[in-house]
């Protein structure tokens, strides 16, 4: 009787554990990677550009990064990319943007469908 209470015990702590570091837990692995430009939301995609297309003009510099899990809210702000990441157009289409962060790497993004 006694190995079988210890047994449930060491088994009740363990879930509860597992519970509490999932929902406490900041995954950022998880969250979307998002910039607002113009009012405008991009999500960070896989999607690879045209042949035709190719880098545009620089039409911002980040001026905020928030919080992996809180959307950013106004301009020039993202939840991924630091403060002064570059934000270029792509040209032949207003659907993608690139930002290039301060070690010149850069991430496609792909401007998001606006809700109904």
């Amino acid at each position: 009787m006694k190995r079988t209470l210890s047994f449930l015990s060491v088994v009740y702590l363990t879930v509860l554990t597992a519970c509490n570091q999932e929902s406490t837990g900041e995954n950022i692995e998880s969250s979307a990677i998002i910039v607002v430009v113009e009012n405008k939301e991009y999500n960070r995609t896989e999607d690879k550009l045209d042949q035709t297309q190719e880098i545009g003009d620089q039409i911002g510099t980040l001026k905020k990064k928030t919080k992996a899990t809180t959307m950013p809210e106004g301009n020039n702000q993202s939840n991924y990319f630091t403060v002064g990441s570059e934000i270029y157009s792509v040209k032949g289409t207003e659907d993608y943007i690139i930002v290039k962060d301060k070690d010149h790497k850069s991430q496609l993004m792909k401007k998001v469908a606006p809700k109904r």
